[in-house]
């Protein structure tokens, strides 16, 4: 799909679009590291991003607007979470966020691997509560509003927990005293024995349908991931399905809220976009490693997206006037 070679154009309604890290389909984000697999994020829409991709991840991630609201997509169910709102994502969940036009969200976000609670571990508290989560038996309510029960106490919780963590964008962390290690876990063991006392975690009860449904989802976005800056084609993404091409196109735009051709086009946009914020390499060169062979149509493209050129979204984002 392209402007070479393609069965469909890219054509796509524009909104202003800024990604944040984590907003590949599959995540390549290291979220902490191996020894405290922890990260604390803090977003602000519309500075941020305002469309975050549909997208999953193997970690945990629990969410607390601080300010304004904003529309999130959980495991194919819509949300308007506002502020004093916590979220909720299991491992392994699509997910996916949607800026409300002129409203601004402030938000701050833990992502977290479950190894940090020992879930492969067999003994009695990871074998009934921890690896249901990550396996996907049991799941988490989305969202939590102020005034359900435990709110208070899972705020607090949330509170102490991001006292304790450093901010993804601020620099690597001094060695920390082992006392601080344990008492981050102490705190994450103490969120979880909250979720599940107030009945925040809950059995999956997705049908089979759904849950082969959202196995297509996450191969054909895989697929995307890896291969985006090819000539991708709607008859190869219906093939990883065994779909007709006309089903898919349905199938895709049903879960994923827009059309493949749309998709591909917005995260081969978004990885242009990095490109020429993280670096001084030439406009040419960060359109034709991502997938546009016709300078003039991504310039198009990239102004529909983001409502300026490629040239000016790198000045401004370095503060130049």
């Amino acid at each position: 799909m392209g402007e070479t070679g393609a069965k469909l154009p890219f054509e796509r309604k524009g909104k202003g679009m800024r990604e944040r890290e984590i907003s590949d389909f599959k995540e390549r984000a290291e979220h902490g590291d191996v020894l405290m697999p922890i990260r604390r994020y803090r977003c602000i829409v519309p500075n941020t991003y305002q469309d975050l991709s549909l997208h999953w991840h193997e970690e945990a991630e629990i969410g607390w607007i601080q300010e304004g609201e904003i529309d999130y997509d959980i495991n194919f169910e819509s949300f308007r979470v506002r502020k004093g709102d916590l979220l909720l994502i299991a491992p392994h969940i699509l997910h996916a966020a949607h800026a409300v036009p002129g409203k601004r969200m402030v938000s701050e976000s833990l992502v977290f691997h479950l190894d940090m609670l020992g879930y492969q571990t067999p003994d009695a508290c990871t074998i009934r509560c921890i690896s249901p989560l990550q396996n996907g038996k049991y799941r988490f309510v989305p969202v939590v509003h102020s005034g359900q029960p435990g709110y208070g106490e899972l705020i607090a919780c949330m509170e102490e927990l991001l006292g304790c963590m450093q901010p993804r964008e601020d620099a690597v962390p001094k060695a920390e005293e082992p006392a601080e290690e344990l008492y981050r876990k102490e705190l994450l063991f103490r969120l979880f024995r909250l979720l599940y006392r107030y009945g925040y975690v809950v059995k999956n009860e997705s049908g089979r349908e759904d849950f082969a449904a959202e196995e297509k989802m996450k191969q054909v976005l895989t697929f995307i991931r890896s291969h985006y800056a090819e000539a991708l084609t709607v008859g190869q993404l219906a093939g990883l399905c065994h779909f007709s091409e006309t089903y898919f196109m349905s199938f895709f735009k049903r879960f994923a809220g827009m059309t493949c051709v749309e998709y591909i086009n917005h995260y081969r946009l978004s990885q242009a976009a990095r490109i020429l914020v993280q670096t001084d390499r030439p406009v040419t060169e960060a359109a034709l490693e991502n997938g546009f062979r016709n300078i003039s149509y991504f310039n198009r493209q990239f102004r529909r997206q983001y409502g300026t050129t490629p040239r000016e979204y790198r000045k401004a984002a370095e503060g130049r006037p």
